[in-house]
Protein backbone atom coordinates (compact mmCIF):
# COMPACT_ATOMS: atom_id res chain seq x y z
CA UNK A 1 0.00 0.00 0.00
CA UNK A 2 2.21 2.78 1.02
CA UNK A 3 4.32 3.71 4.20
CA UNK A 4 4.93 5.96 6.92
CA UNK A 5 7.68 8.82 6.11
CA UNK A 6 9.54 7.83 8.95
CA UNK A 7 10.18 3.87 7.66
CA UNK A 8 10.04 4.38 3.87
CA UNK A 9 12.89 2.33 2.19
CA UNK A 10 13.51 2.34 -1.42
CA UNK A 11 15.18 -0.74 -2.89
CA UNK A 12 17.30 -1.24 -5.18
CA UNK A 13 17.15 -3.46 -8.71
CA UNK A 14 19.74 -5.61 -7.42
CA UNK A 15 18.95 -9.26 -6.22
CA UNK A 16 21.64 -9.29 -3.91
CA UNK A 17 18.86 -8.61 -0.83
CA UNK A 18 19.74 -5.73 0.39
CA UNK A 19 18.17 -2.23 1.25
CA UNK A 20 18.86 1.37 1.83
CA UNK A 21 16.65 3.54 3.72
CA UNK A 22 15.13 6.55 2.11
CA UNK A 23 15.99 10.13 2.76
CA UNK A 24 13.45 11.23 5.10
CA UNK A 25 11.47 14.55 5.77
CA UNK A 26 11.31 15.40 8.93
CA UNK A 27 7.54 16.85 10.52
CA UNK A 28 8.88 19.52 12.39
CA UNK A 29 10.41 21.27 9.78
CA UNK A 30 13.86 21.04 10.98
CA UNK A 31 17.67 19.62 9.37
CA UNK A 32 16.89 16.42 6.89
CA UNK A 33 18.23 13.27 8.47
CA UNK A 34 20.34 12.76 5.46
CA UNK A 35 22.41 9.27 7.12
CA UNK A 36 22.06 5.91 4.97
CA UNK A 37 22.70 2.98 6.24
CA UNK A 38 22.95 -0.58 4.38
CA UNK A 39 21.26 -3.61 5.95
CA UNK A 40 21.91 -6.85 4.42
CA UNK A 41 19.09 -9.33 3.90
CA UNK A 42 16.00 -7.16 4.72
CA UNK A 43 12.67 -9.25 4.13
CA UNK A 44 10.31 -6.43 4.49
CA UNK A 45 10.17 -2.78 6.13
CA UNK A 46 9.51 -3.51 9.50
CA UNK A 47 12.47 -6.50 9.97
CA UNK A 48 14.04 -4.28 8.33
CA UNK A 49 13.58 -1.17 11.26
CA UNK A 50 13.81 -4.16 14.10
CA UNK A 51 16.97 -5.71 12.80
CA UNK A 52 18.89 -2.16 12.80
CA UNK A 53 17.27 -0.60 15.36
CA UNK A 54 21.03 0.07 16.89
CA UNK A 55 22.62 1.33 13.73
CA UNK A 56 19.58 3.94 13.83
CA UNK A 57 19.98 4.64 17.16
CA UNK A 58 23.34 5.26 16.69
CA UNK A 59 22.84 7.85 13.42
CA UNK A 60 20.46 9.82 15.52
CA UNK A 61 22.22 10.25 18.58
CA UNK A 62 25.08 11.67 16.56
CA UNK A 63 22.55 13.98 15.01
CA UNK A 64 20.45 14.38 18.71
CA UNK A 65 23.36 17.20 20.11
CA UNK A 66 22.86 19.83 17.80
CA UNK A 67 19.54 19.76 16.99
CA UNK A 68 18.42 18.16 20.38
CA UNK A 69 15.04 20.32 20.30
CA UNK A 70 13.84 19.40 17.09
CA UNK A 71 15.05 15.86 17.06
CA UNK A 72 13.11 15.24 20.68
CA UNK A 73 10.78 12.43 18.76
CA UNK A 74 13.34 11.32 16.91
CA UNK A 75 15.23 9.97 19.86
CA UNK A 76 12.25 8.78 21.99
CA UNK A 77 10.84 6.46 19.12
CA UNK A 78 13.82 4.96 18.33
CA UNK A 79 14.45 4.46 21.82
CA UNK A 80 11.83 2.47 22.60
CA UNK A 81 12.94 0.41 19.63
CA UNK A 82 15.91 -0.52 21.28
CA UNK A 83 14.11 -1.63 24.38
CA UNK A 84 11.35 -3.76 22.63
CA UNK A 85 10.57 -4.14 18.90
CA UNK A 86 7.12 -5.53 19.32
CA UNK A 87 6.23 -2.56 21.91
CA UNK A 88 7.61 0.01 19.12
CA UNK A 89 5.38 -1.73 16.13
CA UNK A 90 2.38 -1.72 18.35
CA UNK A 91 2.75 1.88 19.22
CA UNK A 92 2.48 2.97 16.06
CA UNK A 93 -0.47 5.20 14.60
CA UNK A 94 -2.48 3.76 12.81
CA UNK A 95 -2.56 5.00 9.17
CA UNK A 96 -5.38 8.02 8.59
CA UNK A 97 -8.28 6.89 6.31
CA UNK A 98 -9.80 10.64 5.36
CA UNK A 99 -7.93 13.59 4.29
CA UNK A 100 -10.08 15.57 6.86
CA UNK A 101 -8.29 13.80 9.88
CA UNK A 102 -5.07 15.10 8.64
CA UNK A 103 -3.51 18.29 9.29
CA UNK A 104 -2.66 21.04 7.28
CA UNK A 105 0.93 21.38 6.36
CA UNK A 106 3.42 23.68 8.01
CA UNK A 107 5.92 25.09 5.97
CA UNK A 108 8.46 23.45 4.15
CA UNK A 109 6.48 20.20 5.50
CA UNK A 110 5.96 17.81 2.46
CA UNK A 111 2.12 18.30 0.52
CA UNK A 112 -0.43 16.06 -0.51
CA UNK A 113 -0.63 15.99 -3.94
CA UNK A 114 -4.43 15.68 -4.04
CA UNK A 115 -5.78 18.05 -0.96
CA UNK A 116 -2.59 19.66 0.11
CA UNK A 117 -2.52 18.28 3.35
CA UNK A 118 0.48 17.73 5.50
CA UNK A 119 1.76 14.50 3.36
CA UNK A 120 2.82 11.96 5.85
CA UNK A 121 2.84 9.22 3.56
CA UNK A 122 4.62 8.43 0.36
CA UNK A 123 2.76 6.40 -2.31
CA UNK A 124 4.03 3.09 -2.90
CA UNK A 125 2.82 2.95 -6.50
CA UNK A 126 3.95 6.61 -7.58
CA UNK A 127 6.57 7.66 -4.44
CA UNK A 128 4.54 10.81 -4.21
CA UNK A 129 3.46 12.47 -1.26
CA UNK A 130 -0.57 11.56 0.26
CA UNK A 131 -1.82 12.72 3.54
CA UNK A 132 -4.19 9.54 3.67
CA UNK A 133 -5.70 6.25 2.11
CA UNK A 134 -8.72 8.61 0.52
CA UNK A 135 -6.39 10.67 -1.22
CA UNK A 136 -4.03 7.47 -2.42
CA UNK A 137 -7.01 6.02 -3.73
CA UNK A 138 -7.92 9.20 -5.83
CA UNK A 139 -4.17 9.55 -6.37
CA UNK A 140 -3.83 6.13 -8.39
CA UNK A 141 -7.10 6.94 -10.36
CA UNK A 142 -5.92 10.19 -11.21
CA UNK A 143 -2.33 8.55 -12.38
CA UNK A 144 -4.77 5.85 -14.26
CA UNK A 145 -6.88 8.18 -15.78
CA UNK A 146 -4.15 10.06 -17.50
CA UNK A 147 -2.40 7.31 -18.50
CA UNK A 148 -5.29 6.37 -20.62
CA UNK A 149 -5.86 9.78 -21.45
CA UNK A 150 -1.95 9.49 -22.96
CA UNK A 151 -2.52 6.39 -24.69
CA UNK A 152 -5.87 7.03 -25.86
CA UNK A 153 -4.50 10.40 -27.60
CA UNK A 154 -1.35 8.74 -28.82
CA UNK A 155 -3.60 6.39 -30.66
CA UNK A 156 -6.09 8.74 -31.81
CA UNK A 157 -3.10 10.89 -33.13
CA UNK A 158 -1.90 7.63 -34.67
CA UNK A 159 -4.78 6.72 -36.25
CA UNK A 160 -5.11 10.23 -37.49
CA UNK A 161 -2.38 10.12 -39.01
CA UNK A 162 -2.96 6.63 -40.66
CA UNK A 163 -6.59 8.54 -41.90
CA UNK A 164 -4.73 11.60 -43.49
CA UNK A 165 -2.40 9.35 -45.52
CA UNK A 166 -5.22 7.49 -46.56
CA UNK A 167 -7.22 10.12 -47.41
CA UNK A 168 -4.49 11.62 -49.12
CA UNK A 169 -3.76 8.88 -51.22
CA UNK A 170 -5.39 8.37 -54.68
CA UNK A 171 -8.53 4.81 -54.19
CA UNK A 172 -8.63 2.08 -55.90
CA UNK A 173 -10.58 -1.02 -55.79
CA UNK A 174 -9.25 -3.83 -55.49
CA UNK A 175 -11.01 -7.38 -54.25
CA UNK A 176 -9.73 -8.18 -50.66
CA UNK A 177 -7.69 -11.24 -49.82
CA UNK A 178 -10.67 -13.20 -48.68
CA UNK A 179 -12.58 -12.58 -51.52
CA UNK A 180 -10.11 -14.01 -54.05
CA UNK A 181 -9.45 -16.66 -51.66
CA UNK A 182 -12.81 -18.21 -52.46
CA UNK A 183 -13.11 -20.18 -55.61
CA UNK A 184 -15.65 -19.52 -58.65
CA UNK A 185 -18.15 -22.25 -57.12
CA UNK A 186 -18.54 -20.97 -53.83
CA UNK A 187 -19.33 -17.41 -55.29
CA UNK A 188 -21.51 -18.63 -57.59
CA UNK A 189 -23.27 -20.85 -54.95
CA UNK A 190 -23.23 -17.37 -52.36
CA UNK A 191 -24.75 -15.08 -55.49
CA UNK A 192 -27.35 -18.03 -55.98
CA UNK A 193 -28.29 -18.09 -52.43
CA UNK A 194 -28.87 -14.38 -51.99
CA UNK A 195 -30.99 -13.84 -55.31
CA UNK A 196 -28.09 -11.92 -56.89
CA UNK A 197 -28.01 -11.60 -60.43
CA UNK A 198 -25.19 -9.30 -62.95
CA UNK A 199 -25.03 -9.50 -66.37
CA UNK A 200 -21.63 -7.95 -67.85
CA UNK A 201 -18.32 -8.11 -69.14
CA UNK A 202 -15.86 -8.94 -65.47
CA UNK A 203 -18.02 -8.29 -62.86
CA UNK A 204 -16.52 -8.33 -59.82
CA UNK A 205 -17.25 -10.37 -57.00
CA UNK A 206 -19.22 -9.26 -54.17
CA UNK A 207 -17.99 -8.18 -50.86
CA UNK A 208 -19.40 -9.61 -48.04
CA UNK A 209 -18.00 -6.93 -45.51
CA UNK A 210 -18.35 -3.26 -45.44
CA UNK A 211 -14.43 -4.00 -44.53
CA UNK A 212 -13.46 -5.52 -47.93
CA UNK A 213 -14.00 -2.17 -49.27
CA UNK A 214 -10.67 -0.39 -47.62
CA UNK A 215 -12.94 2.56 -46.85
CA UNK A 216 -11.28 5.46 -44.44
CA UNK A 217 -11.96 4.62 -40.40
CA UNK A 218 -13.96 7.62 -40.53
CA UNK A 219 -16.27 6.46 -42.89
CA UNK A 220 -16.39 2.54 -41.32
CA UNK A 221 -17.63 4.52 -37.85
CA UNK A 222 -20.31 6.19 -39.91
CA UNK A 223 -21.39 3.16 -41.63
CA UNK A 224 -21.73 1.04 -37.54
CA UNK A 225 -23.65 4.45 -36.49
CA UNK A 226 -25.88 4.56 -39.03
CA UNK A 227 -27.01 0.78 -38.38
CA UNK A 228 -24.83 -1.11 -41.46
CA UNK A 229 -23.27 -3.99 -40.07
CA UNK A 230 -23.31 -6.34 -42.49
CA UNK A 231 -24.01 -4.99 -46.40
CA UNK A 232 -27.31 -6.25 -47.71
CA UNK A 233 -27.13 -8.23 -51.55
CA UNK A 234 -27.44 -5.37 -53.76
CA UNK A 235 -24.61 -3.49 -51.85
CA UNK A 236 -22.67 -6.75 -51.57
CA UNK A 237 -22.54 -6.49 -55.95
CA UNK A 238 -23.12 -2.59 -56.70
CA UNK A 239 -20.75 -1.01 -54.26
CA UNK A 240 -17.34 -2.98 -55.87
CA UNK A 241 -18.95 -2.48 -59.27
CA UNK A 242 -19.59 1.46 -58.75
CA UNK A 243 -16.21 1.60 -56.92
CA UNK A 244 -14.71 0.11 -59.91
CA UNK A 245 -15.92 3.09 -61.64
CA UNK A 246 -18.24 1.30 -63.69
CA UNK A 247 -21.67 1.70 -65.16
CA UNK A 248 -24.56 0.59 -63.56
CA UNK A 249 -28.33 -0.27 -64.05
CA UNK A 250 -29.80 -1.76 -60.72
CA UNK A 251 -33.05 -3.10 -59.20
CA UNK A 252 -33.95 -4.08 -56.07
CA UNK A 253 -37.33 -3.92 -53.83
CA UNK A 254 -37.89 -1.18 -51.47
CA UNK A 255 -35.88 -1.42 -48.18
CA UNK A 256 -33.09 -3.62 -49.79
CA UNK A 257 -30.36 -0.87 -49.04
CA UNK A 258 -29.75 0.85 -52.49
CA UNK A 259 -29.60 4.37 -51.02
CA UNK A 260 -26.10 3.14 -49.38
CA UNK A 261 -25.14 1.22 -52.30
CA UNK A 262 -24.69 4.21 -54.61
CA UNK A 263 -23.95 6.92 -51.93
CA UNK A 264 -20.42 5.17 -50.78
CA UNK A 265 -19.12 4.93 -54.42
CA UNK A 266 -20.33 8.47 -54.85
CA UNK A 267 -18.40 9.46 -51.87
CA UNK A 268 -15.36 7.80 -52.48
CA UNK A 269 -15.56 9.27 -55.83
CA UNK A 270 -15.97 12.77 -54.97
CA UNK A 271 -13.69 12.43 -52.04
CA UNK A 272 -10.27 13.63 -53.30
CA UNK A 273 -12.15 15.95 -56.22
CA UNK A 274 -11.37 19.76 -55.89
CA UNK A 275 -13.72 20.96 -58.45
CA UNK A 276 -17.38 21.48 -57.00
CA UNK A 277 -19.72 20.53 -57.42
CA UNK A 278 -18.71 16.58 -58.36
CA UNK A 279 -21.62 14.70 -58.02
CA UNK A 280 -25.46 14.50 -59.13
CA UNK A 281 -27.85 12.42 -57.64
CA UNK A 282 -31.72 13.08 -59.46
CA UNK A 283 -34.54 12.16 -57.19
CA UNK A 284 -38.06 11.81 -58.97
CA UNK A 285 -39.98 13.33 -55.48
CA UNK A 286 -38.81 15.90 -53.01
CA UNK A 287 -39.72 13.57 -50.16
CA UNK A 288 -37.00 10.49 -51.50
CA UNK A 289 -34.42 13.63 -52.34
CA UNK A 290 -34.78 14.61 -48.26
CA UNK A 291 -34.60 11.26 -47.52
CA UNK A 292 -31.13 10.74 -49.65
CA UNK A 293 -29.13 14.13 -48.26
CA UNK A 294 -30.25 12.84 -44.46
CA UNK A 295 -28.32 9.60 -45.35
CA UNK A 296 -25.69 11.11 -47.12
CA UNK A 297 -25.06 13.64 -44.21
CA UNK A 298 -24.78 10.00 -42.09
CA UNK A 299 -22.50 8.65 -43.73
CA UNK A 300 -20.29 12.18 -44.79
CA UNK A 301 -20.11 12.75 -41.01
CA UNK A 302 -16.21 14.12 -40.20
CA UNK A 303 -14.67 13.32 -43.53
CA UNK A 304 -12.99 16.37 -44.61
CA UNK A 305 -14.79 19.06 -47.52
CA UNK A 306 -17.86 16.81 -47.79
CA UNK A 307 -20.73 19.21 -48.46
CA UNK A 308 -24.46 18.44 -49.99
CA UNK A 309 -26.60 20.76 -51.52
CA UNK A 310 -30.81 19.99 -52.08
CA UNK A 311 -32.20 21.50 -54.49
CA UNK A 312 -35.76 20.33 -54.39
CA UNK A 313 -39.45 22.20 -55.71
CA UNK A 314 -41.64 23.26 -52.69
CA UNK A 315 -38.81 24.82 -50.69
CA UNK A 316 -37.74 28.64 -51.20
CA UNK A 317 -35.40 29.01 -54.04
CA UNK A 318 -33.04 31.40 -52.70
CA UNK A 319 -31.56 29.52 -49.45
CA UNK A 320 -30.87 26.62 -52.34
CA UNK A 321 -29.03 29.47 -54.42
CA UNK A 322 -27.38 30.17 -51.52
CA UNK A 323 -26.05 26.92 -50.52
CA UNK A 324 -24.39 26.46 -54.10
CA UNK A 325 -22.08 28.97 -53.40
CA UNK A 326 -20.41 26.91 -50.47
CA UNK A 327 -18.20 24.86 -52.65
CA UNK A 328 -20.57 22.16 -52.32
CA UNK A 329 -19.56 18.22 -53.68
CA UNK A 330 -22.96 16.73 -54.27
CA UNK A 331 -25.88 18.53 -55.54
CA UNK A 332 -29.41 16.09 -54.79
CA UNK A 333 -31.88 17.41 -56.81
CA UNK A 334 -35.56 16.69 -58.89
CA UNK A 335 -35.11 17.47 -62.02
CA UNK A 336 -37.76 20.11 -62.36
CA UNK A 337 -35.75 22.72 -59.60
CA UNK A 338 -32.56 21.61 -61.08
CA UNK A 339 -34.14 22.43 -64.66
CA UNK A 340 -35.56 26.01 -62.77
CA UNK A 341 -31.88 26.74 -61.47
CA UNK A 342 -30.24 25.91 -64.63
CA UNK A 343 -31.76 28.13 -66.89
CA UNK A 344 -31.03 31.18 -64.45
CA UNK A 345 -26.43 30.00 -64.83
CA UNK A 346 -26.87 29.45 -60.95
CA UNK A 347 -24.57 26.20 -61.27
CA UNK A 348 -22.21 24.94 -63.56
CA UNK A 349 -22.27 20.84 -64.39
CA UNK A 350 -19.11 21.00 -66.32
CA UNK A 351 -17.21 19.48 -63.12
CA UNK A 352 -19.91 16.59 -62.46
CA UNK A 353 -17.71 13.08 -62.20
CA UNK A 354 -20.50 11.12 -61.17
CA UNK A 355 -24.57 11.01 -61.66
CA UNK A 356 -27.04 8.76 -60.08
CA UNK A 357 -30.38 8.48 -61.41
CA UNK A 358 -32.54 7.25 -58.32
CA UNK A 359 -36.14 5.83 -59.40
CA UNK A 360 -37.39 8.65 -62.81
CA UNK A 361 -39.74 5.50 -64.37
CA UNK A 362 -41.74 4.40 -61.31
CA UNK A 363 -43.35 7.80 -60.89
CA UNK A 364 -44.46 8.00 -64.33
CA UNK A 365 -46.89 5.20 -64.82
CA UNK A 366 -48.99 5.38 -68.18
CA UNK A 367 -51.77 6.28 -68.44
CA UNK A 368 -52.04 9.26 -66.49
CA UNK A 369 -55.07 11.57 -65.94
CA UNK A 370 -54.42 15.07 -65.95
CA UNK A 371 -57.21 17.30 -64.75
CA UNK A 372 -57.92 20.91 -65.81
CA UNK A 373 -61.06 23.77 -65.24
CA UNK A 374 -61.76 24.78 -69.13
CA UNK A 375 -61.73 22.80 -72.25
CA UNK A 376 -59.29 25.47 -73.82
CA UNK A 377 -56.45 24.73 -71.18
CA UNK A 378 -57.13 21.11 -71.96
CA UNK A 379 -56.39 21.30 -75.40
CA UNK A 380 -53.48 23.71 -75.24
CA UNK A 381 -51.72 21.66 -72.50
CA UNK A 382 -52.08 18.13 -74.35
CA UNK A 383 -50.96 19.63 -77.64
CA UNK A 384 -47.56 21.16 -75.15
CA UNK A 385 -46.90 18.11 -73.43
CA UNK A 386 -46.79 16.08 -77.12
CA UNK A 387 -44.38 18.49 -78.37
CA UNK A 388 -42.17 18.81 -75.90
CA UNK A 389 -42.08 14.94 -74.78
CA UNK A 390 -43.09 13.06 -77.66
CA UNK A 391 -45.61 10.90 -75.47
CA UNK A 392 -48.95 10.04 -76.72
CA UNK A 393 -51.53 12.81 -75.60
CA UNK A 394 -55.34 13.81 -76.41
CA UNK A 395 -57.39 16.03 -74.95
CA UNK A 396 -61.33 15.08 -73.25
CA UNK A 397 -63.84 17.83 -72.50
CA UNK A 398 -67.28 17.98 -73.54
CA UNK A 399 -67.18 19.99 -76.81
CA UNK A 400 -65.83 16.52 -77.79
CA UNK A 401 -68.49 14.03 -79.65
CA UNK A 402 -69.86 11.25 -78.28
CA UNK A 403 -67.86 8.62 -80.87
CA UNK A 404 -64.30 10.91 -80.40
CA UNK A 405 -65.52 10.23 -76.58
CA UNK A 406 -66.30 6.67 -76.95
CA UNK A 407 -62.83 6.59 -78.69
CA UNK A 408 -60.88 8.08 -75.89
CA UNK A 409 -62.27 5.91 -73.30
CA UNK A 410 -61.15 2.93 -75.28
CA UNK A 411 -58.12 4.00 -76.34
CA UNK A 412 -57.42 4.71 -72.58
CA UNK A 413 -58.62 1.54 -71.29
CA UNK A 414 -56.27 -0.34 -74.13
CA UNK A 415 -53.34 1.75 -73.37
CA UNK A 416 -53.15 3.88 -76.51
CA UNK A 417 -52.74 7.02 -74.91
CA UNK A 418 -49.91 7.59 -72.57
CA UNK A 419 -51.50 10.90 -71.43
CA UNK A 420 -55.27 12.16 -71.34
CA UNK A 421 -55.98 16.10 -70.29
CA UNK A 422 -59.40 16.26 -69.45
CA UNK A 423 -62.18 18.81 -67.45
CA UNK A 424 -63.86 17.39 -64.84
CA UNK A 425 -66.22 14.84 -67.29
CA UNK A 426 -63.81 12.39 -66.85
CA UNK A 427 -64.06 12.98 -62.58
CA UNK A 428 -67.68 10.99 -62.09
CA UNK A 429 -69.16 7.40 -62.52
CA UNK A 430 -66.07 5.64 -64.50
CA UNK A 431 -63.97 3.04 -63.12
CA UNK A 432 -60.66 3.87 -65.06
CA UNK A 433 -58.82 0.70 -63.21
CA UNK A 434 -55.46 0.74 -65.18
CA UNK A 435 -55.04 4.52 -64.16
CA UNK A 436 -52.08 4.59 -61.87
CA UNK A 437 -51.68 8.04 -61.57
CA UNK A 438 -53.71 11.56 -61.21
CA UNK A 439 -52.66 15.09 -61.84
CA UNK A 440 -54.82 18.28 -60.95
CA UNK A 441 -52.94 20.49 -62.98
CA UNK A 442 -55.82 23.20 -61.80
CA UNK A 443 -57.27 22.81 -58.52
CA UNK A 444 -61.01 21.90 -58.64
CA UNK A 445 -63.36 24.67 -57.11
CA UNK A 446 -64.89 22.25 -54.26
CA UNK A 447 -63.42 19.88 -51.88
CA UNK A 448 -66.30 17.31 -53.28
CA UNK A 449 -65.03 17.67 -56.54
CA UNK A 450 -61.22 17.02 -55.63
CA UNK A 451 -62.21 13.52 -53.85
CA UNK A 452 -63.79 12.34 -57.06
CA UNK A 453 -61.01 13.35 -59.40
CA UNK A 454 -57.63 12.01 -57.07
CA UNK A 455 -60.12 9.03 -56.72
CA UNK A 456 -59.37 7.99 -60.65
CA UNK A 457 -56.40 7.11 -59.40
CA UNK A 458 -55.90 3.34 -57.61
CA UNK A 459 -59.53 2.42 -58.14
CA UNK A 460 -61.04 -1.13 -57.07
CA UNK A 461 -58.25 -1.94 -54.39
CA UNK A 462 -55.42 -0.93 -56.40
CA UNK A 463 -52.60 1.75 -55.33
CA UNK A 464 -52.00 5.06 -56.77
CA UNK A 465 -50.70 8.08 -57.03
CA UNK A 466 -52.35 11.84 -57.05
CA UNK A 467 -50.17 14.96 -57.53
CA UNK A 468 -52.34 18.47 -57.17
CA UNK A 469 -51.07 22.15 -57.78
CA UNK A 470 -52.44 24.67 -55.94
CA UNK A 471 -51.75 28.66 -55.45
CA UNK A 472 -53.54 31.21 -54.36
CA UNK A 473 -56.57 31.00 -56.49
CA UNK A 474 -57.96 28.32 -54.19
CA UNK A 475 -56.44 30.01 -50.69
CA UNK A 476 -60.48 29.13 -49.56
CA UNK A 477 -59.65 25.32 -49.77
CA UNK A 478 -56.42 25.36 -48.07
CA UNK A 479 -57.39 24.55 -44.80
CA UNK A 480 -59.81 21.75 -46.15
CA UNK A 481 -57.06 20.35 -48.18
CA UNK A 482 -54.84 19.81 -45.30
CA UNK A 483 -57.32 18.15 -43.29
CA UNK A 484 -57.69 15.72 -45.76
CA UNK A 485 -54.25 15.16 -47.45
CA UNK A 486 -52.28 15.38 -43.64
CA UNK A 487 -53.29 11.59 -42.38
CA UNK A 488 -51.86 10.58 -45.41
CA UNK A 489 -48.32 11.27 -44.45
CA UNK A 490 -47.70 13.11 -47.31
CA UNK A 491 -45.24 15.93 -46.87
CA UNK A 492 -47.08 19.14 -47.59
CA UNK A 493 -45.29 21.98 -49.28
CA UNK A 494 -43.87 24.92 -45.88
CA UNK A 495 -46.02 27.83 -48.36
CA UNK A 496 -49.21 26.25 -47.72
CA UNK A 497 -48.52 25.47 -44.54
CA UNK A 498 -47.56 28.90 -43.34
CA UNK A 499 -50.22 30.42 -45.59
CA UNK A 500 -52.05 33.18 -43.78
CA UNK A 501 -55.55 32.01 -45.26
CA UNK A 502 -54.86 28.72 -43.79
CA UNK A 503 -54.34 29.77 -40.28
CA UNK A 504 -57.56 32.32 -40.75
CA UNK A 505 -59.56 29.22 -41.73
CA UNK A 506 -58.52 27.08 -38.94
CA UNK A 507 -58.77 29.75 -36.40
CA UNK A 508 -62.53 30.38 -37.78
CA UNK A 509 -63.24 26.72 -37.33
CA UNK A 510 -62.06 26.33 -33.88
CA UNK A 511 -64.45 28.82 -33.09
CA UNK A 512 -67.37 27.56 -34.37
CA UNK A 513 -66.57 24.40 -32.91
CA UNK A 514 -66.02 26.78 -29.82
CA UNK A 515 -70.00 27.56 -30.19
CA UNK A 516 -71.22 24.21 -31.08
CA UNK A 517 -70.10 22.54 -28.04
CA UNK A 518 -71.38 25.69 -25.82
CA UNK A 519 -75.11 25.43 -27.38
CA UNK A 520 -75.30 21.31 -26.73
CA UNK A 521 -76.81 21.16 -23.37
CA UNK A 522 -75.15 18.47 -20.48
CA UNK A 523 -74.52 17.36 -17.36
CA UNK A 524 -71.86 20.07 -16.86
CA UNK A 525 -73.45 22.74 -18.33
CA UNK A 526 -77.54 22.32 -17.97
CA UNK A 527 -77.85 24.47 -14.55
CA UNK A 528 -75.49 27.70 -16.79
CA UNK A 529 -78.01 27.27 -19.04
CA UNK A 530 -81.04 27.53 -16.96
CA UNK A 531 -79.57 30.74 -15.39
CA UNK A 532 -78.98 32.38 -18.30
CA UNK A 533 -82.30 31.38 -19.26
CA UNK A 534 -84.15 33.00 -16.11
CA UNK A 535 -81.64 36.19 -16.33
CA UNK A 536 -83.24 36.90 -19.91
CA UNK A 537 -86.54 36.47 -18.71
CA UNK A 538 -86.42 38.37 -15.75
CA UNK A 539 -84.55 41.48 -17.58
CA UNK A 540 -87.47 41.49 -19.92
Amino acid sequence: MFLPRSVKVKRTDDDDKSCTAKKNKLSSGGSLLEETTDFPDCKSVRTETSASRCNLNEVVQEHTEPVAGDLGVANTNLGKGNQNTDEDSSSEEPVKSFSKSQRWAEPGEPVCIVCGRYGEYICDKTDEDVCSLECKAKHLLQSQEKEKKLKSDQLTKAESQAEIHLLNTPYFYKDHSFILGLRDEQIENLKLQLGIAAQGQQVPRPIVEFEHCGFPETLNHNLKNSGYEVPTPIQMQMIPVGLLGRDIVASADTGSGKTAAFLLPVIMKVLKETETPSALILAPTRELAIQIERQAKELMAGLPNMRTALLVGGLPLPPQLHRLKQSVKVIIATPGRLIEILKQSSVQLHGIKIVVVDEDKKLFKPPVLVFVDCKLGADLLSDAVHKITGLQCTAMHSEKSQVERTDILQGLLQEKYEVIVSTGVLGRGLDLVNVKLVVNFDMPSSMDEYVHQVGRAGRLGHSGTAITFINNNSKKLFWDVVKRVKPTGTILPPQLLNSPYLHDQKRREQQRLKQLQNSLVTGDNIMDIIRKHDKNNSQR
